[in-house]
């Protein structure tokens, strides 16, 4: 679908607009700062890991934004990558402000929509679409991945829609639980029952996706089935508001229902925090998570592992 197509260059033009972005301060990121540790974590009988950063200049990132003072309404050019994309322009790309790595950006609806609402179809696509582009485009040790945090309880910073994407830790040293969920081929995944491994504390449903039949409709089908099994879980945990996250790879679909935003109102997670990329601002939250451990943290802001819990169509 030509509406959806990327220029050739979009890569290489990527990268000289960060640089160029970096350079010129629009762009806030102490990347000589960042402190990475990496631990591992059983996952059936394989083993999965979770990275803990420390980022401070996280520091500088509103918690949260609000509509009247929307930065996404008219980005700085400096952070503007492309200023229409998609099925009548209906998206820009422009970088995150605050990035937690090199070349962070956003798909964001140049008509405010709001984050609490479910992806579209057409958003959907245009989300695999970059992807797709950027798996053809980017270095081979590239792994590039999408997230979507929506609704209150989800670590949402902005309240207009946007998709994010970002480089995930070289594939040699880290290797998430959802990987390792979608590498098992032993066990079908499939809309009426996405995988769910009982080792990890929280709720997750993954569905693998099949790169050959992919398209708008088997996107949003599959997307449908996990936001109903989330769904489903939220209701049976009385949770008021309708809160997620969302994963997107070229290989699957991820999505964990949430049960507050914060651990202990003193650390944020949102989508890279389910994934297993948790993100600390200060020496104190990345002690804290050390000591108290990731997973347990996980579990705190999200809602008890699902596994055993029948879904069908009639229970939404």
């Amino acid at each position: 679908m030509s509406t959806y197509n990327l220029p050739a260059t979009f890569y290489t033009s990527l990268s000289e607009k960060y640089q160029q972005a970096l350079d010129a301060k629009a762009i806030l990121f102490n990347g000589d700062a960042v402190v990475n540790e990496i631990d591992s974590i059983p996952v059936g009988d394989k083993t999965a890991n979770i990275q803990l950063t420390m980022l401070t200049s996280l520091m500088h990132r509103p918690e949260k934004g609000d509509r009247n003072s929307n930065p996404f309404e008219k980005p700085e050019p400096e952070l503007t990558i492309l200023d229409e994309y998609g099925p009548d322009n209906e998206f820009k790309l422009v970088f995150n402000k605050f990035p937690v790595i090199s070349k962070h950006f956003l798909m964001v609806t140049r008509e405010f929509k709001h984050q609490d609402t479910p992806l579209s179809e057409t958003e959907l696509y245009a989300t695999y679409s970059i992807l797709s582009e950027l798996s053809k485009q980017s270095p081979v040790d590239e792994d590039w991945f999408a997230f979507y945090n929506c609704g209150p309880e989800s670590g949402a910073s902005q309240p207009h829609k946007h998709v994010q994407f970002m480089k995930a830790p070289p594939r040699d040293k880290f290797e998430s639980y959802a990987d390792v969920l979608s590498e098992n081929t032993s066990v079908p995944a499939n809309a009426k029952n996405p995988l769910q491994d009982k080792n990890i504390p929280f709720a997750h449903y993954l569905i693998r996706l099949d790169e050959n039949e992919v398209d708008e409709e088997s996107l949003a089908t599959t997307f449908v089935s996990l936001f109903q099994h989330s769904m489903n879980v939220l209701r049976e945990n009385d949770q008021k508001h309708i809160s997620f996250n969302f994963i997107m790879t070229k290989k699957y679909m991820l999505m964990v229902p949430r049960s507050v935003s914060k651990y202990e109102d003193k650390l944020g997670i949102n989508a890279c925090g389910v994934y297993g990329l948790i993100l600390c601002k200060n020496q104190e939250l990345f002690d804290m998570v050390k000591e108290i451990g990731p997973l347990n943290i996980l579990k705190e802001v999200c809602l008890s592992n699902a596994s055993e819990l029948h879904v069908d169509e009639y229970s939404y």
